[in-house]
């Protein structure tokens, strides 16, 4: 039997997937759990541009130190994220991670993954942003990689004639 858990993370959210695979079964990809990132969520927390104001001889530019603050936000959700992978990792005894999210991300996922890096379990690591991607999608784009086993395909129609 192969099993994985797989964290599909961006900076907005992360989807928690189980892949199994029983002897020569039907892989199944089933999506478990959808976390949120609420401050990266609130549309309008920031504006586009930094701050501008009236200095001596001229404007100037403020900061607004929304670098800083977004970066923090997102080491706190990576955080979150991997506490949870984690606690799926302990209770259902998986010993097969697949963490996927941009680089910047998975970089702070990694900065977060010490409850991971255990002897009896396996990490890969995707640097792709997948997050827009339907689960059908990711299936297929992780099968591509080889890290699972192709979902089963229909047989083609074509070439059929209805009567």
């Amino acid at each position: 039997m192969k099993r994985a858990l797989i964290a599909i993370v961006d900076a907005a959210h992360a989807r928690l997937y189980t892949y199994r695979q029983i002897d020569d079964n039907e892989p199944t990809l089933q999506e478990r759990r959808d976390l949120v990132n609420a401050g990266r969520q609130a549309h309008g927390m920031f504006a586009d541009h930094a701050g501008r104001r009236h200095q001596e001889g001229g404007y100037g530019v403020t900061d607004d130190h929304r670098t800083a603050h977004l970066a923090e936000m997102d080491a706190r959700f990576a955080k979150l994220v991997i506490d949870e992978v984690s606690r799926m990792v302990r209770e259902d005894g998986f010993h097969h991670v697949i963490l996927v999210a941009s680089p910047k991300m998975l970089g702070e996922l990694r900065r977060a993954d010490a409850p991971l890096r255990r002897g009896d379990i396996t990490i890969d690591e995707v640097a792709q942003d997948l997050a827009w991607l339907t689960s059908p999608q990711v299936h297929d784009h992780l099968a591509a990689m080889k890290l699972i086993e192709p979902r089963p395909r229909a047989p083609s129609m074509r070439g059929a004639r209805s009567r």
